[in-house]
C-alpha cells in the first residue's frame, strides 16, 4: 500500500510539473521596423504562454484600431465579429498616428476587465516606455503587469493590485495614445471587421465562381480537342474548316478569360494587406472572368451542337447508303 502512495504521489508531481508544457501557448510578433528586443519580449511573455495564452505583439509603423482589428484578424487570431478567442492577448502600437491598445480574451476578463484593468495597464505600464522611445521596456512592463493581474486580480470596484508609475503620459505615443480606446474603439472595430469580413466573402464568392466555371470550361475543351481529332475522317472539308475557324476563336477568348483571372489574383498578391476596395476591385474583376466565360460556354455549346447536327446527317446519310446497297 506504501508503494501504492508513493507512485501516485509521485505521478501527481510529475503531472504538475508538466502541466505547464500541457499548457504551452504561442507568440506572434510583427515588429517590420525592428523595435523590439524580440529575446526579451518573448521571455516576458513565458508566464503567460505556460497559462496556454496566445500572445501576439503588433509594433507597426502606420496604424489605428482598424489596423488593429485587421492584422488580428488575418493572423487567425480576431474574429470578423470583432470577437477574440479566450486565450487571446494582443499589444498593438501604431507610431504614426501615435496609437495603443490591448486586447484580450475570455479567459483574461477577472484579471484585465475588472476596473478596466487592461486601460490602467496600457496607460501606466506600456505608455510610458513607448514615450520614452523604449518600446522593448514598454511591452515588457505591459506583460509583467499582465501577469501579475493574473496571479493578483483586481478587486471590484476597488483598486487593482498592479503595481503602476502613476506619472502621467503627455508626450510620444503614450501621450496620444488614449484617443480612440474603450466602448467607442471596440464599436468601431466590429463594424470594421464585419466590413472586412463581408469584403473578404465577397471576393472569395466571386473567385471561386470564375475558378469552378473555368475548370468546367477546361474539360470542355479537352473533349472538343479530342473530337476534333476525327472531323477529317468524319465530315467535308468545307464542314471541317468551319469547325477549325469557330474553335480556334472560342480557344483565344477562354485563354483570355484564363489570363485575366491570372493577372487578377497576381495584382491581388501585390499587396501585402489589401484593402476593402482592392478586394471589391478584385472581386468585379472575377466577376468579369465569369461573364466571359458564360460568353465562351455559349459559343462552345454552337460548336458542340453543330458537331452533333453533322454526326446526325452523316448517320442519316449511311442508313440511305444501307438501304440503297439492300435494294
Amino acid at each position: 500500500m506504501r508503494h501504492f502512495l508513493r507512485l501516485v504521489a509521485v505521478l501527481a508531481l510529475l503531472l504538475l510539473l508538466a502541466a505547464p508544457a500541457f499548457a504551452q501557448g504561442r507568440i506572434l510578433i510583427t515588429d517590420p521596423n525592428a523595435r523590439l528586443d524580440r529575446g526579451e519580449v518573448e521571455q516576458a511573455a513565458r508566464p503567460l504562454l505556460n497559462r496556454g495564452a496566445t500572445v501576439a505583439v503588433y509594433i507597426v509603423p502606420d496604424g489605428d484600431a482598424d489596423d488593429f482589428t485587421e492584422r488580428m484578424i488575418d493572423d487567425g487570431v480576431g474574429r470578423p465579429d470583432g470577437t477574440m478567442p479566450n486565450a487571446l492577448i494582443a499589444i498593438y502600437v501604431a507610431e504614426n498616428p501615435p496609437y495603443s491598445d490591448i486586447a484580450y480574451g475570455d479567459d483574461w476578463a477577472r484579471a484585465l476587465g475588472i476596473n478596466e484593468n487592461a486601460e490602467a495597464i496600457r496607460r501606466t505600464e506600456l505608455n510610458p516606455g513607448l514615450s520614452a522611445g523604449d518600446f522593448t521596456g514598454g511591452v515588457v512592463s505591459a506583460l509583467g503587469a499582465i501577469e501579475n493581474a493574473i496571479v493578483n486580480p483586481p478587486t471590484p470596484g476597488g483598486g487593482t493590485t498592479v503595481n503602476f508609475d502613476p506619472t502621467p503620459v503627455v508626450l510620444g505615443v503614450g501621450g496620444l495614445a488614449a484617443a480612440g480606446a474603450g466602448a467607442f474603439a471596440f464599436t468601431r472595430r466590429r463594424r470594421t471587421a464585419q466590413a472586412r469580413a463581408a469584403a473578404q466573402q465577397r471576393l472569395k464568392d466571386a473567385r471561386e465562381k470564375a475558378s469552378l466555371k473555368i475548370t468546367d470550361l477546361g474539360q470542355r475543351f479537352r473533349n472538343v480537342d479530342e473530337k476534333a481529332k476525327f472531323d477529317a475522317v468524319s465530315y467535308a472539308k468545307a464542314d471541317v474548316k468551319r469547325l477549325e475557324t469557330m474553335q480556334k476563336a472560342v480557344a483565344a477568348n477562354f485563354v483570355k478569360a484564363q489570363q485575366a483571372f491570372k493577372e487578377t489574383g497576381d495584382q491581388l498578391d501585390r499587396h501585402e494587406k489589401p484593402s476593402n476596395a482592392q478586394l471589391e476591385e478584385a472581386a468585379v474583376q472575377y466577376d468579369q472572368v465569369s461573364v466571359t466565360c458564360d460568353t465562351v460556354s455559349d459559343e462552345l455549346a454552337v460548336i458542340e451542337q453543330l458537331r452533333r447536327e453533322l454526326d446526325e446527317q452523316a448517320r442519316l446519310a449511311q442508313e440511305e447508303l444501307d438501304r440503297a446497297k439492300k435494294a
